[in-house]
């Protein structure tokens, strides 16, 4: 990845550990890879802050916020005040990405310029 990344995936995490592998290796295996994964863990007492440190180790978009409990909004609004990218693409920490998830949102906006907000099911 050269320069800033195209999308801030930002995710909130707070005692996720059971969904925590499907998710973050949802968003790495995407075809597009164009991103910074910014993880927020929210005051987890549970494995998941392990979980986080293990794919940070093997992938440098990762980047990890840790801060007390504050509830997901909180979360969610400072990884939006740390990314970088241009879109914001938000996870919950028990979703899992189609592997083509950026690639077809990104194309979406492309073709659609009048588009701000885009979701998916």
């Amino acid at each position: 990845m050269k320069g800033l990344p195209l999308i801030s995936v930002v995710m909130p995490v707070f005692n996720s550990e059971q969904y925590l592998n499907k998710s973050i290796k949802s968003v790495l295996e995407q075809t597009y890879d164009n991103f910074e994964f910014l993880i927020i863990n929210d005051g987890s007492t549970d494995n998941s802050n392990a979980i986080i440190k293990k794919y940070q180790s093997q992938d440098k978009r990762i980047t990890i916020l840790t801060q007390e409990n504050k509830g997901i909004t909180k979360s969610l609004n400072n990884g939006i005040k740390h990314s970088k990218g241009k879109f914001i693409a938000r996870m919950d920490a028990d979703d899992i990405c189609h592997p083509d998830r950026f690639k077809m949102q990104l194309k979406w906006f492309q073709n659609n310029k009048d588009i701000d907000v885009l979701g998916s099911q």
